[in-house]
């Protein structure tokens, strides 16, 4: 009888949450799809991640956190970044001739790419001197900018079409099968070539899915060239490169400028720490690319009142993240890497602290590209990239490494407040009179991140207070599940 009750009552359950997703509207279930995405894909390298660090050497690890820091820097000059908000404008502008817009950029993006590559060739040995690679590994980084561009483009596309199950696949596959060869690869390799053999594995897999991708976006569309097109895009990607450059500069200069100083060893133990919150940047970056087709839709008919509802529920969403991982630092850094990477613990807060005031200035940046104002965009990104620059010269070589991650946490805070600013001059500019964010709540976000932040640090050596503390923020989340399960039925509804 209990049982027979007990199964009932899982049933129930059961057939509720299943109702309840068949009744989402397609835009909705689309972007918990993407969220999820997201989150396993991340998940997956983080989880991964123990593999790699205990199969490197400490110093291996470092030389492969510079590779890949290289490449997100030489990716934005090369390509300008077109098939991130460049091409999500053309997708919202361009909704009846997707197929050929994107076979257009796709070419766009392959013939800078050549462009690059040879003036690569006339520079190789400078180029190899400052980057510290070789021409093969150099040669490698290339070709991953290339297919991880192509393969954005389609991923983005299914994205504004809600087409979810393809974006699942192609994503999940490309993760589960990158992780799998580069283990073995890595394992397999012999000692100086365990860096080459991540980069050869991880590359395979989009490789192949950029072939696949390439032929399907020549299949579908009637030209592959259209000048119009190339121009707007260059002419819009162009003022954005310092934007989106500034970005990995405020995300990714501390590890080169540390390389610099200090050594590799250094390099590795802060990128062990970096990639702790990479997963809820993942997760941030995630939610963000949820909702810009959403948000773009409500700019341009002009029915933004639901905007702030559903800002605020996903800012607390992502600073609740961060509390968690910034409490859980020690347990995170111990399941991450070995001993020898122990002191990366003193760098999660501010790097986590990050985490929020970048999710708060993309906001910001959203309502800016929408209204074509990429001047102000690149503007506030550029100044905060040379103050995090010129900071880091001065601490790094003062007090370390760990100075590193306060002076990126400053900057994030820094770049959001610039952001927020220039986008109320935007929309003063284009005579919208309408408010579009809480920023009262989007500040009180901020300054609770901060506060825990430094809590954090002081419960690091006090193991049952840390514990109980964290017991505690849980307790306060179960008591307020209703309020929080009526407030996303709302923001489910509006959305």
């Amino acid at each position: 009888m209990s049982a027979h009750a007990d199964s009932y009552d899982w049933s129930v359950v059961l057939n509720k949450i299943v109702s309840n997703y068949r009744a989402m509207s397609l835009p909705v279930k689309a972007g918990l799809w993407f969220t999820l995405c997201e989150i396993i894909q991340r998940g997956l390298s983080v989880i991964s991640m123990p593999i790699f660090t205990r199969l490197f050497s400490i110093d291996e690890y470092g030389s492969y956190s510079l590779y890949v820091t290289w490449v997100m820097l030489f990716g934005l000059v090369i390509t300008l970044n077109i098939q991130q908000e460049v091409f999500n404008k053309g997708m919202s502008d361009h909704e009846y001739e997707r197929p050929d817009y994107s076979t257009s950029q796709a070419v766009l993006i392959t013939t800078l790419i050549v462009m690059f590559y040879l003036l690569y060739l006339l520079l190789q040995f400078p180029i190899n001197a400052f980057t510290g690679m070789g021409t093969l590994l150099t040669s490698l980084m290339f070709i991953d900018i290339w297919t991880s561009a192509i393969v954005t483009l389609w991923l983005t596309r299914r994205r504004f079409e809600y087409a979810y199950k393809p974006l699942l696949t192609v994503t999940l596959g490309i993760s589960i099968v990158s992780i799998a060869i580069g283990i073995v690869a890595v394992q397999l390799a012999p000692s100086g070539y365990k860096v080459l053999a991540r980069v050869v594995s991880n590359l395979a897999p989009y490789l192949a899915a950029t072939v696949v991708v390439m032929i399907d976006f020549l299949k579908h569309s009637q030209h592959c060239f259209d000048r119009d097109w190339w121009s707007a895009s260059v002419k819009m990607g162009v003022p954005l490169t310092p934007h989106y450059a500034s970005q990995v500069l405020l995300n990714q200069a501390d590890k080169v400028l540390i390389s610099w100083f200090l050594d590799n060893v250094k390099v590795a133990i802060y990128g062990v720490a970096h990639s702790a919150g990479l997963l809820l940047v993942m997760v941030s970056n995630g939610i963000n690319s949820s909702l810009v087709p959403w948000l773009y839709s409500k700019l341009k008919s002009g029915d933004c009142r639901s905007i702030a509802g559903v800002t605020n529920a996903a800012a607390l969403l992502v600073a609740v993240l961060v509390f968690i991982l910034m409490l859980l630092a020690p347990e995170c850094v111990a399941v991450l890497a070995t001993g020898d990477y122990a002191e990366a613990i003193w760098c999660i807060p501010p790097i986590a602290t990050g985490v929020v005031f970048t999710f708060l200035y993309t906001l910001f940046v959203n309502v800016e590209i929408y209204y074509g104002k990429a001047g102000y965009v690149a503007t506030a990104s550029v100044l905060s990239a040379v103050l995090n620059i010129v900071l880091n010269v001065i601490a790094i070589p003062l007090f370390g490494y760990i100075a590193s991650a306060y002076v990126t946490a400053v900057c994030y805070m820094g770049t959001a407040m610039l952001h927020y600013l220039f986008m109320k001059k935007t929309l003063k500019s284009k005579g919208v009179g309408f408010r579009i964010y809480d920023a009262r709540f989007l500040c009180f976000i901020g300054a609770l991140t901060c506060l825990f932040a430094a809590i954090s640090l002081v419960l690091y050596t006090l193991g049952p207070v840390r514990y109980a503390f964290v017991m505690a923020l849980l307790f306060c989340i179960f008591a307020c599940r209703n309020r929080l399960r009526s407030q996303f039925k709302s923001i489910r509804s509006k959305g």
